[in-house]
Protein backbone atom coordinates (compact mmCIF):
# COMPACT_ATOMS: atom_id res chain seq x y z
CA UNK A 1 0.00 0.00 0.00
CA UNK A 2 1.48 3.43 -0.78
CA UNK A 3 2.10 6.05 1.85
CA UNK A 4 -1.12 8.96 2.17
CA UNK A 5 -0.78 11.36 -0.07
CA UNK A 6 -2.68 14.88 0.79
CA UNK A 7 -4.44 17.63 -1.91
CA UNK A 8 -2.74 20.56 -2.99
CA UNK A 9 -2.55 23.53 -0.45
CA UNK A 10 -4.82 25.39 -3.53
CA UNK A 11 -7.35 23.05 -1.69
CA UNK A 12 -7.15 25.72 1.61
CA UNK A 13 -8.76 28.48 -0.84
CA UNK A 14 -11.58 26.03 -1.78
CA UNK A 15 -12.52 25.48 1.82
CA UNK A 16 -12.28 29.07 2.78
CA UNK A 17 -15.24 28.99 0.42
CA UNK A 18 -16.95 26.56 2.14
CA UNK A 19 -17.37 28.57 5.61
CA UNK A 20 -17.76 31.74 4.04
CA UNK A 21 -20.97 32.42 5.68
CA UNK A 22 -19.67 32.74 8.90
CA UNK A 23 -18.61 35.95 7.94
CA UNK A 24 -21.42 37.39 8.55
CA UNK A 25 -21.10 37.83 11.92
CA UNK A 26 -18.87 40.61 11.13
CA UNK A 27 -20.66 41.79 8.72
CA UNK A 28 -23.84 42.18 10.43
CA UNK A 29 -21.89 43.73 13.70
CA UNK A 30 -20.28 46.45 11.27
CA UNK A 31 -23.91 46.97 9.86
CA UNK A 32 -25.49 47.84 13.08
CA UNK A 33 -22.38 49.70 14.46
CA UNK A 34 -22.88 51.87 11.23
CA UNK A 35 -26.68 52.71 11.88
CA UNK A 36 -25.76 53.24 15.31
CA UNK A 37 -23.01 55.50 14.63
CA UNK A 38 -21.09 53.85 17.12
CA UNK A 39 -17.08 53.21 16.26
CA UNK A 40 -16.01 53.17 19.62
CA UNK A 41 -18.06 50.22 20.26
CA UNK A 42 -17.38 48.22 17.07
CA UNK A 43 -13.88 48.50 17.55
CA UNK A 44 -14.18 47.38 21.04
CA UNK A 45 -15.35 44.53 19.86
CA UNK A 46 -13.11 43.73 16.81
CA UNK A 47 -11.50 41.01 18.64
CA UNK A 48 -13.87 38.91 17.79
CA UNK A 49 -13.90 39.92 14.23
CA UNK A 50 -10.20 38.72 14.33
CA UNK A 51 -11.25 35.61 15.97
CA UNK A 52 -13.86 34.20 13.67
CA UNK A 53 -11.34 34.91 10.58
CA UNK A 54 -8.85 33.30 12.53
CA UNK A 55 -11.34 30.13 12.94
CA UNK A 56 -12.39 30.39 9.28
CA UNK A 57 -8.86 29.82 8.36
CA UNK A 58 -8.33 27.21 10.97
CA UNK A 59 -11.22 24.90 9.67
CA UNK A 60 -9.73 25.58 6.23
CA UNK A 61 -6.62 24.03 6.77
CA UNK A 62 -7.70 21.65 9.38
CA UNK A 63 -10.22 20.12 6.20
CA UNK A 64 -7.13 20.61 4.12
CA UNK A 65 -5.04 18.66 6.52
CA UNK A 66 -6.90 15.86 7.45
CA UNK A 67 -8.14 14.84 3.60
CA UNK A 68 -5.63 12.54 2.48
CA UNK A 69 -5.59 9.64 -0.14
CA UNK A 70 -3.41 6.29 -0.59
CA UNK A 71 -4.14 3.17 -2.27
CA UNK A 72 -3.04 -0.48 -2.50
CA UNK A 73 -3.42 -2.93 -6.09
CA UNK A 74 -7.26 -3.62 -5.35
CA UNK A 75 -9.15 -0.06 -3.54
CA UNK A 76 -8.38 3.51 -3.65
CA UNK A 77 -8.93 5.19 -0.14
CA UNK A 78 -10.01 8.49 0.18
CA UNK A 79 -9.68 10.02 4.22
CA UNK A 80 -11.41 12.82 5.14
CA UNK A 81 -13.79 14.52 7.93
CA UNK A 82 -12.85 16.97 11.16
CA UNK A 83 -14.80 16.19 13.90
CA UNK A 84 -16.25 12.98 12.08
CA UNK A 85 -13.85 11.04 10.11
CA UNK A 86 -14.81 9.37 7.17
CA UNK A 87 -13.06 6.97 4.82
CA UNK A 88 -14.22 6.10 1.15
CA UNK A 89 -12.78 3.11 -0.80
CA UNK A 90 -13.55 2.83 -4.63
CA UNK A 91 -12.34 -0.24 -5.80
CA UNK A 92 -9.83 -0.14 -8.81
CA UNK A 93 -12.09 -2.56 -11.23
CA UNK A 94 -14.85 -0.11 -10.32
CA UNK A 95 -13.18 3.04 -11.46
CA UNK A 96 -14.62 4.08 -15.05
CA UNK A 97 -12.99 7.10 -15.61
CA UNK A 98 -10.28 9.10 -14.53
CA UNK A 99 -9.77 12.54 -15.96
CA UNK A 100 -6.92 14.97 -14.55
CA UNK A 101 -7.21 18.69 -15.77
CA UNK A 102 -4.81 21.87 -15.81
CA UNK A 103 -6.58 24.54 -15.89
CA UNK A 104 -4.42 27.63 -16.93
CA UNK A 105 -5.70 29.19 -13.50
CA UNK A 106 -4.09 26.64 -11.61
CA UNK A 107 -1.10 26.18 -13.46
CA UNK A 108 0.76 28.95 -11.72
CA UNK A 109 0.33 27.24 -8.20
CA UNK A 110 1.12 23.55 -10.29
CA UNK A 111 -2.16 22.18 -9.12
CA UNK A 112 -3.92 19.52 -11.03
CA UNK A 113 -8.07 18.57 -10.74
CA UNK A 114 -8.65 15.29 -10.58
CA UNK A 115 -11.82 13.83 -11.44
CA UNK A 116 -12.67 9.26 -10.29
CA UNK A 117 -16.01 8.34 -11.65
CA UNK A 118 -17.77 5.15 -11.05
CA UNK A 119 -20.94 3.56 -12.13
CA UNK A 120 -22.24 4.37 -8.61
CA UNK A 121 -21.75 8.35 -9.31
CA UNK A 122 -24.37 11.19 -9.90
CA UNK A 123 -24.73 12.57 -13.51
CA UNK A 124 -23.64 15.81 -12.56
CA UNK A 125 -20.75 14.59 -9.84
CA UNK A 126 -17.59 12.67 -9.98
CA UNK A 127 -17.21 10.10 -7.09
CA UNK A 128 -13.84 11.75 -6.28
CA UNK A 129 -12.83 15.49 -7.23
CA UNK A 130 -9.57 16.81 -5.78
CA UNK A 131 -6.61 18.96 -6.55
CA UNK A 132 -3.29 17.33 -6.23
CA UNK A 133 0.04 18.49 -7.58
CA UNK A 134 0.88 17.67 -10.91
CA UNK A 135 3.85 14.81 -10.15
CA UNK A 136 0.68 13.05 -7.54
CA UNK A 137 -1.99 13.08 -10.03
CA UNK A 138 0.41 11.70 -13.00
CA UNK A 139 1.21 9.11 -10.81
CA UNK A 140 -2.61 8.29 -9.58
CA UNK A 141 -3.40 7.80 -13.54
CA UNK A 142 -0.34 5.56 -14.14
CA UNK A 143 -1.95 3.02 -11.32
CA UNK A 144 -4.77 3.44 -13.20
CA UNK A 145 -3.51 2.52 -16.19
CA UNK A 146 -2.38 -1.27 -14.27
CA UNK A 147 1.08 -2.30 -13.75
CA UNK A 148 1.22 -3.96 -16.98
CA UNK A 149 -0.01 -2.03 -19.14
CA UNK A 150 1.88 1.35 -17.97
CA UNK A 151 3.18 2.46 -21.30
CA UNK A 152 2.20 -0.20 -23.71
CA UNK A 153 -0.14 -0.16 -26.72
CA UNK A 154 -2.65 -2.65 -26.91
CA UNK A 155 -1.83 -5.41 -29.81
CA UNK A 156 -2.86 -4.10 -32.76
CA UNK A 157 -3.45 -0.74 -32.04
CA UNK A 158 -1.58 2.74 -32.69
CA UNK A 159 -1.60 6.24 -31.71
CA UNK A 160 -3.93 8.25 -33.47
CA UNK A 161 -3.31 12.02 -33.67
CA UNK A 162 -5.61 13.99 -35.77
CA UNK A 163 -4.16 16.16 -38.31
CA UNK A 164 -4.45 20.24 -37.65
CA UNK A 165 -6.50 20.17 -40.41
CA UNK A 166 -9.27 18.14 -38.75
CA UNK A 167 -9.70 19.88 -35.66
CA UNK A 168 -9.72 22.79 -37.95
CA UNK A 169 -12.57 21.37 -39.50
CA UNK A 170 -14.41 19.97 -35.89
CA UNK A 171 -14.06 23.51 -34.64
CA UNK A 172 -15.36 25.41 -37.66
CA UNK A 173 -18.38 23.07 -38.00
CA UNK A 174 -19.25 22.41 -34.82
CA UNK A 175 -18.81 25.43 -32.85
CA UNK A 176 -22.14 25.99 -30.58
CA UNK A 177 -22.59 30.41 -30.63
CA UNK A 178 -25.52 30.11 -27.85
CA UNK A 179 -23.13 28.23 -25.58
CA UNK A 180 -20.60 31.05 -26.34
CA UNK A 181 -22.63 33.97 -25.99
CA UNK A 182 -23.27 32.32 -22.70
CA UNK A 183 -20.19 32.48 -21.42
CA UNK A 184 -19.35 35.87 -23.30
CA UNK A 185 -22.17 36.91 -20.71
CA UNK A 186 -20.43 35.39 -17.53
CA UNK A 187 -17.05 36.70 -18.80
CA UNK A 188 -18.52 40.73 -18.90
CA UNK A 189 -20.55 39.79 -15.83
CA UNK A 190 -17.04 38.58 -13.68
CA UNK A 191 -15.32 41.24 -15.76
CA UNK A 192 -17.52 43.73 -14.08
CA UNK A 193 -17.05 42.64 -10.46
CA UNK A 194 -13.54 42.22 -11.01
CA UNK A 195 -12.37 45.34 -12.85
CA UNK A 196 -15.42 46.92 -11.67
CA UNK A 197 -19.65 48.08 -13.15
CA UNK A 198 -17.37 50.87 -15.28
CA UNK A 199 -15.43 48.55 -17.48
CA UNK A 200 -18.23 46.05 -18.32
CA UNK A 201 -20.32 48.67 -19.05
CA UNK A 202 -17.63 49.88 -21.64
CA UNK A 203 -17.50 46.85 -23.18
CA UNK A 204 -21.07 46.74 -23.80
CA UNK A 205 -21.50 50.08 -25.03
CA UNK A 206 -18.61 49.31 -27.54
CA UNK A 207 -20.82 46.67 -28.77
CA UNK A 208 -23.56 48.50 -29.26
CA UNK A 209 -21.58 51.20 -31.23
CA UNK A 210 -19.58 48.76 -33.42
CA UNK A 211 -23.49 47.01 -34.59
CA UNK A 212 -24.86 50.66 -35.36
CA UNK A 213 -21.90 51.62 -37.43
CA UNK A 214 -21.69 47.90 -39.05
CA UNK A 215 -25.51 47.57 -39.39
CA UNK A 216 -25.06 48.41 -43.78
CA UNK A 217 -29.05 49.19 -43.73
CA UNK A 218 -30.41 46.25 -41.65
CA UNK A 219 -32.11 47.48 -38.24
CA UNK A 220 -29.63 48.29 -35.50
CA UNK A 221 -31.22 45.27 -33.57
CA UNK A 222 -30.66 42.70 -35.50
CA UNK A 223 -27.66 43.89 -37.04
CA UNK A 224 -27.03 43.32 -33.18
CA UNK A 225 -28.35 39.66 -32.85
CA UNK A 226 -26.77 38.72 -36.30
CA UNK A 227 -23.26 40.08 -34.69
CA UNK A 228 -23.77 38.81 -31.33
CA UNK A 229 -24.23 35.08 -33.03
CA UNK A 230 -20.80 35.63 -35.23
CA UNK A 231 -19.00 36.35 -32.25
CA UNK A 232 -20.53 33.30 -30.45
CA UNK A 233 -19.50 31.15 -33.09
CA UNK A 234 -16.37 32.57 -33.61
CA UNK A 235 -15.12 32.39 -29.57
CA UNK A 236 -16.89 28.99 -29.61
CA UNK A 237 -14.60 28.10 -33.03
CA UNK A 238 -11.27 29.20 -30.30
CA UNK A 239 -12.10 27.61 -27.83
CA UNK A 240 -12.78 23.99 -29.48
CA UNK A 241 -9.65 24.68 -31.43
CA UNK A 242 -7.68 25.27 -28.05
CA UNK A 243 -9.27 22.10 -26.54
CA UNK A 244 -7.92 19.20 -29.16
CA UNK A 245 -5.21 20.85 -29.90
CA UNK A 246 -1.82 18.70 -29.73
CA UNK A 247 -5.04 15.42 -29.35
CA UNK A 248 -3.54 12.12 -28.97
CA UNK A 249 -6.00 9.01 -28.81
CA UNK A 250 -4.46 5.26 -27.75
CA UNK A 251 -5.70 1.88 -26.29
CA UNK A 252 -2.90 0.86 -23.52
CA UNK A 253 -3.85 -2.20 -22.21
CA UNK A 254 -7.48 -2.09 -20.82
CA UNK A 255 -7.53 1.07 -20.87
CA UNK A 256 -8.18 4.16 -23.66
CA UNK A 257 -6.15 7.12 -23.61
CA UNK A 258 -6.80 10.66 -24.18
CA UNK A 259 -4.51 13.51 -23.69
CA UNK A 260 -5.33 17.45 -25.67
CA UNK A 261 -5.55 20.78 -24.98
CA UNK A 262 -3.28 23.96 -25.13
CA UNK A 263 -4.41 26.47 -22.46
CA UNK A 264 -5.77 23.92 -20.52
CA UNK A 265 -4.40 20.65 -20.87
CA UNK A 266 -6.47 17.52 -20.40
CA UNK A 267 -5.55 13.70 -19.67
CA UNK A 268 -8.24 11.21 -19.39
CA UNK A 269 -8.02 7.23 -18.91
CA UNK A 270 -11.13 5.32 -19.29
CA UNK A 271 -11.70 1.60 -18.81
CA UNK A 272 -12.38 0.19 -22.50
CA UNK A 273 -14.62 -2.72 -21.38
CA UNK A 274 -17.13 -0.07 -19.83
CA UNK A 275 -17.70 2.12 -22.76
CA UNK A 276 -20.97 1.48 -23.49
CA UNK A 277 -21.39 2.45 -27.41
CA UNK A 278 -19.46 4.70 -30.29
CA UNK A 279 -21.32 7.20 -31.80
CA UNK A 280 -20.30 8.29 -35.24
CA UNK A 281 -21.95 11.30 -35.99
CA UNK A 282 -22.52 13.38 -39.37
CA UNK A 283 -24.16 17.20 -39.40
CA UNK A 284 -25.81 17.71 -43.42
CA UNK A 285 -22.35 19.81 -43.85
CA UNK A 286 -19.82 16.75 -43.18
CA UNK A 287 -22.76 14.04 -44.46
CA UNK A 288 -22.43 16.01 -48.41
CA UNK A 289 -18.66 16.17 -47.59
CA UNK A 290 -18.00 12.46 -46.22
CA UNK A 291 -16.63 13.66 -43.65
CA UNK A 292 -17.04 11.55 -39.88
CA UNK A 293 -16.62 12.26 -36.29
CA UNK A 294 -16.65 9.27 -33.53
CA UNK A 295 -17.51 10.02 -29.88
CA UNK A 296 -18.38 7.44 -27.00
CA UNK A 297 -20.24 7.33 -24.15
CA UNK A 298 -18.47 6.28 -21.02
CA UNK A 299 -19.50 7.08 -16.94
CA UNK A 300 -17.56 9.98 -16.40
CA UNK A 301 -16.25 11.09 -19.61
CA UNK A 302 -17.80 14.00 -21.49
CA UNK A 303 -19.31 14.99 -18.14
CA UNK A 304 -17.73 18.41 -18.32
CA UNK A 305 -18.62 21.06 -21.16
CA UNK A 306 -14.96 21.78 -21.04
CA UNK A 307 -13.75 17.87 -21.67
CA UNK A 308 -13.11 16.60 -24.61
CA UNK A 309 -15.53 14.51 -25.95
CA UNK A 310 -14.78 13.86 -29.39
CA UNK A 311 -12.28 11.56 -30.33
CA UNK A 312 -12.13 11.14 -33.99
CA UNK A 313 -12.63 14.68 -35.54
CA UNK A 314 -13.60 14.83 -39.12
CA UNK A 315 -12.00 12.83 -41.00
CA UNK A 316 -12.60 11.13 -44.26
CA UNK A 317 -14.30 7.42 -44.90
CA UNK A 318 -10.75 5.85 -45.66
CA UNK A 319 -9.26 7.48 -43.19
CA UNK A 320 -11.49 7.13 -40.23
CA UNK A 321 -12.62 3.92 -40.70
CA UNK A 322 -8.71 2.98 -40.43
CA UNK A 323 -8.37 4.94 -36.90
CA UNK A 324 -12.28 3.13 -36.16
CA UNK A 325 -10.82 -0.51 -36.67
CA UNK A 326 -8.09 0.77 -34.43
CA UNK A 327 -9.49 1.86 -31.67
CA UNK A 328 -12.82 -0.37 -31.65
CA UNK A 329 -12.41 -3.27 -33.70
CA UNK A 330 -15.55 -5.07 -31.54
CA UNK A 331 -17.64 -2.34 -32.86
CA UNK A 332 -17.77 -2.22 -36.62
CA UNK A 333 -21.45 -0.77 -37.71
CA UNK A 334 -23.28 -2.78 -40.40
CA UNK A 335 -25.41 -1.98 -43.02
CA UNK A 336 -28.49 -1.28 -42.40
CA UNK A 337 -30.70 -4.16 -42.76
CA UNK A 338 -34.06 -3.35 -41.37
CA UNK A 339 -34.64 0.10 -43.54
CA UNK A 340 -37.45 3.06 -42.21
CA UNK A 341 -40.40 1.64 -43.28
CA UNK A 342 -41.67 3.89 -46.16
CA UNK A 343 -45.29 3.78 -44.65
CA UNK A 344 -44.07 5.93 -41.52
CA UNK A 345 -42.75 9.00 -43.47
CA UNK A 346 -44.99 11.58 -41.38
CA UNK A 347 -43.17 10.56 -38.43
CA UNK A 348 -40.07 11.84 -39.97
CA UNK A 349 -41.41 15.25 -41.64
CA UNK A 350 -44.41 16.09 -39.19
CA UNK A 351 -42.38 17.94 -36.75
CA UNK A 352 -40.04 19.55 -39.09
CA UNK A 353 -42.70 21.01 -41.49
CA UNK A 354 -45.23 22.59 -38.71
CA UNK A 355 -42.30 24.55 -37.40
CA UNK A 356 -41.63 25.77 -41.54
CA UNK A 357 -44.94 27.11 -41.83
CA UNK A 358 -45.48 27.81 -38.09
CA UNK A 359 -42.38 30.18 -38.04
CA UNK A 360 -44.02 32.36 -41.77
CA UNK A 361 -47.12 32.49 -39.95
CA UNK A 362 -45.87 33.46 -36.60
CA UNK A 363 -43.82 36.43 -38.40
CA UNK A 364 -47.17 37.12 -40.92
CA UNK A 365 -49.02 38.29 -37.30
CA UNK A 366 -46.12 40.03 -35.65
CA UNK A 367 -45.69 42.30 -38.92
CA UNK A 368 -49.72 42.77 -38.77
CA UNK A 369 -50.06 43.49 -35.48
CA UNK A 370 -47.13 45.59 -34.32
CA UNK A 371 -46.20 47.56 -37.66
CA UNK A 372 -43.20 49.17 -35.53
CA UNK A 373 -41.20 45.60 -35.67
CA UNK A 374 -41.63 44.55 -39.28
CA UNK A 375 -38.27 44.95 -40.54
CA UNK A 376 -36.89 43.24 -37.34
CA UNK A 377 -39.44 40.66 -37.32
CA UNK A 378 -38.90 40.02 -40.96
CA UNK A 379 -35.21 39.31 -40.43
CA UNK A 380 -35.37 37.43 -37.10
CA UNK A 381 -38.60 34.97 -38.65
CA UNK A 382 -36.13 34.68 -42.03
CA UNK A 383 -33.22 33.62 -39.68
CA UNK A 384 -35.43 31.46 -37.95
CA UNK A 385 -35.74 29.44 -40.58
CA UNK A 386 -32.44 28.82 -41.20
CA UNK A 387 -32.54 25.94 -38.49
CA UNK A 388 -35.85 24.75 -39.68
CA UNK A 389 -35.07 24.25 -42.96
CA UNK A 390 -32.03 21.98 -41.77
CA UNK A 391 -34.08 20.38 -39.46
CA UNK A 392 -36.66 19.22 -41.83
CA UNK A 393 -33.17 18.48 -44.43
CA UNK A 394 -32.12 15.71 -41.29
CA UNK A 395 -34.87 14.44 -41.09
CA UNK A 396 -35.29 13.45 -44.97
CA UNK A 397 -31.90 11.78 -44.60
CA UNK A 398 -32.88 10.25 -41.57
CA UNK A 399 -36.09 8.82 -43.37
CA UNK A 400 -34.09 7.51 -46.14
CA UNK A 401 -31.04 6.26 -44.39
CA UNK A 402 -32.20 5.41 -40.75
CA UNK A 403 -33.31 2.11 -39.23
CA UNK A 404 -31.30 -0.98 -37.43
CA UNK A 405 -28.82 -3.60 -37.92
CA UNK A 406 -27.74 -7.03 -35.81
CA UNK A 407 -24.12 -8.75 -36.29
CA UNK A 408 -24.01 -11.14 -33.46
CA UNK A 409 -24.59 -9.67 -30.10
CA UNK A 410 -23.35 -5.88 -31.33
CA UNK A 411 -26.23 -3.60 -32.88
CA UNK A 412 -26.31 -0.73 -35.20
CA UNK A 413 -28.85 1.68 -35.33
CA UNK A 414 -29.05 4.67 -37.22
CA UNK A 415 -31.04 7.73 -36.80
CA UNK A 416 -31.31 11.55 -35.97
CA UNK A 417 -31.94 13.70 -33.29
CA UNK A 418 -32.15 17.62 -33.73
CA UNK A 419 -29.33 18.60 -36.58
CA UNK A 420 -27.29 15.27 -36.46
CA UNK A 421 -27.08 11.88 -38.16
CA UNK A 422 -25.67 9.52 -35.84
CA UNK A 423 -24.94 5.71 -36.24
CA UNK A 424 -24.35 3.92 -33.05
CA UNK A 425 -22.60 0.79 -32.51
CA UNK A 426 -23.70 -1.20 -28.84
CA UNK A 427 -23.53 -4.60 -27.27
CA UNK A 428 -26.09 -6.33 -26.24
CA UNK A 429 -25.33 -6.17 -22.79
CA UNK A 430 -24.77 -2.27 -22.54
CA UNK A 431 -28.83 -2.21 -23.56
CA UNK A 432 -30.61 -2.46 -20.61
CA UNK A 433 -34.45 -1.47 -22.41
CA UNK A 434 -35.83 -2.32 -25.42
CA UNK A 435 -39.40 -0.17 -26.12
CA UNK A 436 -41.29 -0.88 -29.50
CA UNK A 437 -43.76 2.28 -29.35
CA UNK A 438 -46.68 2.75 -31.72
CA UNK A 439 -48.89 5.80 -32.37
CA UNK A 440 -52.32 5.28 -33.05
CA UNK A 441 -52.00 5.64 -36.69
CA UNK A 442 -49.14 3.42 -36.73
CA UNK A 443 -51.02 0.52 -35.73
CA UNK A 444 -53.00 0.50 -38.76
CA UNK A 445 -49.30 0.55 -40.95
CA UNK A 446 -48.04 -1.54 -39.05
CA UNK A 447 -44.78 0.30 -37.75
CA UNK A 448 -43.68 1.48 -34.48
CA UNK A 449 -40.46 3.57 -33.06
CA UNK A 450 -37.77 1.44 -31.88
CA UNK A 451 -36.20 2.59 -28.58
CA UNK A 452 -33.26 1.82 -26.67
CA UNK A 453 -32.19 2.33 -23.58
CA UNK A 454 -28.28 2.41 -22.84
CA UNK A 455 -26.05 1.66 -19.68
CA UNK A 456 -24.68 5.23 -18.66
CA UNK A 457 -25.06 8.12 -16.55
CA UNK A 458 -28.71 9.52 -16.75
CA UNK A 459 -31.15 8.37 -19.37
CA UNK A 460 -29.72 7.81 -23.09
CA UNK A 461 -32.75 6.87 -25.40
CA UNK A 462 -32.02 6.23 -28.98
CA UNK A 463 -35.23 6.25 -31.14
CA UNK A 464 -35.12 4.52 -34.70
CA UNK A 465 -38.98 6.10 -36.41
CA UNK A 466 -41.35 3.69 -38.35
CA UNK A 467 -39.54 0.36 -38.52
CA UNK A 468 -41.79 -2.70 -39.53
CA UNK A 469 -43.14 -4.12 -35.79
CA UNK A 470 -43.11 -7.61 -36.74
CA UNK A 471 -39.65 -7.21 -38.53
CA UNK A 472 -37.98 -5.54 -34.98
CA UNK A 473 -39.56 -7.98 -32.82
CA UNK A 474 -37.54 -10.68 -35.33
CA UNK A 475 -34.38 -8.79 -35.02
CA UNK A 476 -34.75 -7.50 -31.49
CA UNK A 477 -35.24 -10.56 -30.17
Amino acid sequence: MSSPYRAHPITILGNLWRVVYLIIIPLLRGFFAALGNNLTGWLAGAWADVLILLLMVAIAVLRWWRLTYRWDEDTLYITSGVLFQRETLIPWRKIVTISVMHPFYLQPFRAARVRVDTMGGSRSNADLTILLSPGNADALLQWGKGPKAQGTLAKGTGIYTPRNSSILALSILNSNSLASIVFIATFISQSGELLGAEFSRLLIDTFEETTRSLAFGIPPAAAALAYLLLVGWAVGFIRTFLRYKNMQVSRQGDSLHIVGGTVTTREYLVKYGEINFIDIRQSLTTRVMGLYSLYISAVGYGKQKEDITCLVPTEGEFRFQKHRAQLFPNLSPAACTLPASRKGILRFLAQPLCLCFGVPIATGVITWRMEGWTSFALFVGGMAMVPCVVFLLARIFDYRTGGLARQGDVFTLRYSRGFYLHTVVVQRDKMVQIELRQGFLQRFGGTCDVLIRTRGEGRMVHRCRAIDRKKAEKLLA
